[in-house]
Parts: structure tokens; C-alpha cells; sequence
């Protein structure tokens, strides 16, 4: 008998132990967007702390992020972030597996919104990190990104299959690089102030098994200032070039950076971003402090060269949004956001803030 009560004991008291280090979460969400029509998905969170939170400068924890999506245009994505802190040093990664009907409109800064057609493509991605801490706000990260892009279907002599750019084939892409990056602020899902800025450098080489041989850079600056106790302002400059045989569906997007605009409206070899946005949680006792809102502005432009980055070419989107936080401490936001661009309309549900 006294063996069995000391079992419980112990039982009793491993699983109080894991309710305080264990953060559970998960919720299904239902969204609609012009560039996916209907569209339902489920979110879920898992961190386990390893360490007591008063070591904090020093963590020891292991997370989970989790986004899957089924779409009534039949798209399908699964999103894996997991991640893993030990003191200076993290080991981060995202896995993406998507197979997805998506839209062509060309390449450029200039393409019109009721000229594209159809193509679907399945797409296989890691990307990989493993940062050093050098100190307080300065680390160093090896990165390495690797995936598998497959075109299914596309329209018999339209104009993807007439374009003359790479990445129309079956192929593997493999690069590695490494990044430098400054983080003065609180850090978090949600920061409320200080600042970040990233310099990144990747090369993808026949060498490390990729079909296509290019170099990205990547230049990417971020600011927080609380405006009072309940409202921030942020804001994002953004450079990234690549040169070299970049293949179409590894071009970055404007439409990553504004949100009225399906994600390849507007791709090519250069991307140049600039938002702003104020972010808003107002009320302070029971639920309703879950709920926030977001203004925001942002403009940008691709092109093939950085020298045909031009001042009249500038494209604008603005608009606001609804949060609600899974984990209210944190601040990890489920967020809906609406765009309204020159010419578009978009409706954008994820997880996260954007920026």
C-alpha cells in the first residue's frame, strides 16, 4: 500500500510538472480569399520547457509550430516549424509539403490582374538554421535550404509553357548561406519595442545537388515603438536580389509583402518592400482581451535588376485587420487581415504577425 501511494505521489507530482512547463494549443479556422476562394485549416502549438521560466536568458525548450489548409480551389499545404533552444544556441526550421493549383500572371512589375491561367505544382521545402548567440542582441546563423518543386498541369501553349524561364522542369534546388543579425527587441510572437535587422547570404550550387545555380541576398529591417500600453507601431524595410538561373517559383513575391495582391501578381528577381503598421489590443479585463486590431499601409515593387528599381512604379496597398490571441501572454495572434490595393482585394487568415 505504501508503495502505491508513493507511485501516485510521484505521478501526481511528474504531471504538475508538466502542466507548468507544457503549453498546449490548437484551433480550427475557417477563411476565404479571392486567390483561394473557401478555404479550412487548423493551427496548433506545442512548447515544452525544459528549464524553470526564471532562466530565461538561458532557455532550454522545444516548440512545435503547426499550420495545415485545404482550400475549395483543392490546394493543400502543411507547415511544420519546429524549434529547439539550448542557451546561445537554436536550431530552427521550417518543412513545407504543398500541393497547390496556383496562378500565373507572368513575370514583372506590370502584369495585368485579368491576364493569367491556371497551374498547379507540388512543392517540397526545408529550411534549416542553427544561430550562436554572440551577445546580448547579436547572433550568427548557418542556414541551409533545400526542397523539390514539381510542375503537374499547366495550359497547353499558354503562357507559362511558352516563357522563357527556368524552373519549368522537375527540380531540386540545395543552397546554403549564412546570416548576421541584430535583435534589440523583446522579442516573442509579438514585439513592442526595439529593433531587428538581418543580412543573409545564400548560394545555391550544382555542387550541393541543385539543379539551378543563383545567389540571393537578403537585407531586412524592423522597428518597434510602443506608441502607449496598448498600441505599437512597427514598421519593415525590405531588400532581396538574386541573381544568376533563378528558377519562376523561387522569384520572390510582392504579394508576401502586400496584402491585397494574390502572391504572384507580381514576381521577378528583385524585391523591394516598405510597410508600416499600427497594432492595437484596447481592452483590458476577461476575454476581450484576447481581441486586437491592426491599420496598416505598404508599398513595393519587383523588377530583374536593381537598377530598374524605378520611383513611379511603386505599388500601394492598404488596410486593417482582426487579432485574437491563442496564447494571451505571449501575444501568438490568429490573424485575419483585408487589403485593398489599385486594382485588387484580398482577404489573408494565418498565424502570426506578418512582421
Amino acid at each position: 500500500m505504501k508503495s502505491i501511494t508513493m507511485v501516485l505521489i510521484f505521478l501526481i507530482g511528474v504531471s504538475a510538472m508538466l502542466s507548468a512547463q507544457l503549453t498546449l494549443s490548437g484551433y480550427p479556422y475557417l477563411a476565404y480569399s479571392s486567390e483561394t476562394r473557401w478555404m479550412g485549416g487548423a493551427f496548433t502549438f506545442t512548447r515544452y520547457d525544459f528549464s524553470k521560466p526564471f532562466t530565461e536568458p538561458n532557455p532550454h525548450r522545444i516548440s512545435l509550430l503547426g499550420n495545415t489548409i485545404y482550400s475549395q480551389n483543392k490546394q493543400f499545404m502543411l507547415a511544420l516549424i519546429p524549434s529547439y533552444e539550448l542557451g546561445a544556441f537554436s536550431l530552427d526550421s521550417s518543412m513545407q509539403f504543398s500541393s497547390w493549383p496556383d496562378t500565373f500572371y507572368g513575370t514583372g512589375n506590370f502584369t495585368a490582374p485579368d491576364e493569367w491561367e491556371a497551374f498547379t505544382s507540388s512543392y517540397y521545402a526545408t529550411e534549416t538554421s542553427l544561430s550562436y548567440r554572440l551577445g546580448r542582441s547579436l547572433s550568427a546563423s548557418l542556414q541551409m535550404d533545400l526542397g523539390l518543386h514539381k510542375l503537374k498541369e499547366v495550359e497547353e501553349s499558354g503562357m507559362l509553357e511558352n516563357a522563357q524561364i527556368p524552373g519549368k522542369e522537375d527540380a531540386v534546388h540545395s543552397g546554403i548561406g549564412a546570416s548576421l543579425r541584430f535583435d534589440s527587441s523583446d522579442g516573442g510572437f509579438y514585439p513592442t519595442r526595439g529593433l531587428k535587422f538581418e543580412l543573409k547570404q545564400l548560394w545555391y550550387e550544382a555542387d550541393l545537388g541543385s539543379d539551378h545555380t543563383w545567389q540571393k541576398n537578403l537585407y531586412d529591417f524592423r522597428l518597434y515603438v510602443p506608441l502607449s500600453s496598448k498600441s505599437v507601431f512597427a514598421t519593415q524595410s525590405d531588400l532581396e536580389l538574386n541573381r544568376g538561373d533563378v528558377p519562376f517559383y523561387r522569384y520572390p513575391e510582392l504579394g508576401n509583402r502586400l496584402r491585397a495582391y494574390d502572391s504572384k501578381r507580381f514576381i521577378d528577381k528583385v524585391r523591394i518592400s516598405q510597410r508600416v503598421e499600427n497594432r492595437l489590443f484596447p481592452f483590458e479585463d476577461g476575454a476581450w482581451t484576447r481581441l486586437g486590431f491592426v491599420l496598416f499601409a505598404e508599398t513595393g515593387q519587383v523588377a530583374p535588376e536593381l537598377q530598374d528599381i524605378a520611383l513611379k512604379d511603386w505599388h500601394l496597398s492598404l488596410g486593417g485587420g482582426i487579432r485574437f490571441s491563442i496564447l494571451p501572454k505571449e501575444r501568438l495572434n490568429l490573424r485575419a487581415d483585408f487589403g485593398f490595393g489599385s486594382d485588387s482585394f484580398n482577404f489573408i487568415i494565418n498565424a502570426r504577425e506578418v512582421f
